[in-house]
């Protein structure tokens, strides 16, 4: 598995892929060095007129509705639109999804130009039709919770979902993937979830095999953030220790830090699941 994972990034680095960024103004800097760290080309743009231009250059995109409002969302359906028609991997992070109707309902007009949703526990919940219990952008569920809503939304609307917290969870609707490696500090710091998004787009854009690009990417961030917990203990630090280990790409220290057996424990895939 690290295997496929170094060779992936090794593309990603050779290939420097331009990541386009529809984003929350409240993590567009940690979104942006994450990506930069990674090796690929983030650009944030909120201009209509360029959309289309950066999208014939752009690897993948990137949506992410934390700072939501009535143009915001109007922007957000355009580009993934065009995005969509110029086959390229669209990432939607339903932020906040949950935590208030028009949220909910912005996330679900996205959904069905979306290849990959990443959100956390109380967001896929959510958007998939459950219960209203999200705290802004903090989730009031466990991952475990969330995975039948995930099953759900991935057949549904025929792509790929990703759950993550602490534990993190992949599924397309047949197969799916349990990691369950990460940092307990994720949930004080702000922009993870972001970063994560980002992360999986950047992998997206050079391995259209989307789960297993999203399950590298989710590998590789759990990773980072786990190697960076050995060194930090407060969240501030961890913000800056994760971008650090991004662009270290230490998969020796990886190899030394986790077993074979455990590693089978930590990154457990399932071929097909039953799907209601």
């Amino acid at each position: 598995m690290l295997t496929k994972i170094e060779h992936d990034l090794k593309i990603l680095r050779k290939l420097h892929p331009l990541i386009f960024n529809i984003t929350n103004y409240v993590t567009m800097d940690f979104m942006a060095n994450a990506l930069m760290a990674m090796g690929a080309s983030p650009i944030m743009s909120q201009c209509e007129e360029e959309t289309e231009e950066l999208l014939r250059m752009a690897g993948a995109v990137n949506v992410n509705i934390g700072t939501l409002c009535k143009e915001f969302l109007e922007r957000s359906l355009y580009v993934a639109k065009i995005a969509s028609r110029m086959n390229r991997p669209v990432v939607l992070d339903p932020s906040g999804c949950g935590s208030s109707l028009v949220r909910t309902e912005a996330a679900r007009k996205l959904l069905p130009y979306a290849d990959i949703v990443v959100g956390n526990p109380s967001e896929i919940i959510a958007l998939s039709g459950g219960e209203k219990m999200t705290l802004g952008v903090q989730s009031t569920h466990t991952t475990a919770q969330a995975k039948e809503s995930a099953r759900a939304v991935a057949k549904q609307y025929h792509c790929l979902v990703v759950v993550s917290r602490k534990e993190s969870y992949i599924t397309d609707g047949l197969k799916e993937m349990d990691v369950g490696l990460g940092s307990p500090l994720i949930d004080y710091v702000t922009g993870m979830g972001g970063a994560l998004s980002a992360t999986v787009a950047a992998f997206s854009a050079t391995n259209r095999n989307f789960f297993e690009s999203a399950t590298n990417a989710v590998i590789y961030f759990s990773l980072c953030g786990a190697l960076a917990n050995q060194k930090v203990d407060a969240p501030a630090s961890f913000r800056v220790a994760i971008i650090d280990e991004l662009y270290r790409a230490d998969f020796e220290r990886m190899k030394s830090s986790i077993s074979e057996a455990q590693f089978k424990i930590l990154f457990s895939e399932t071929s097909s699941v039953a799907v209601s």
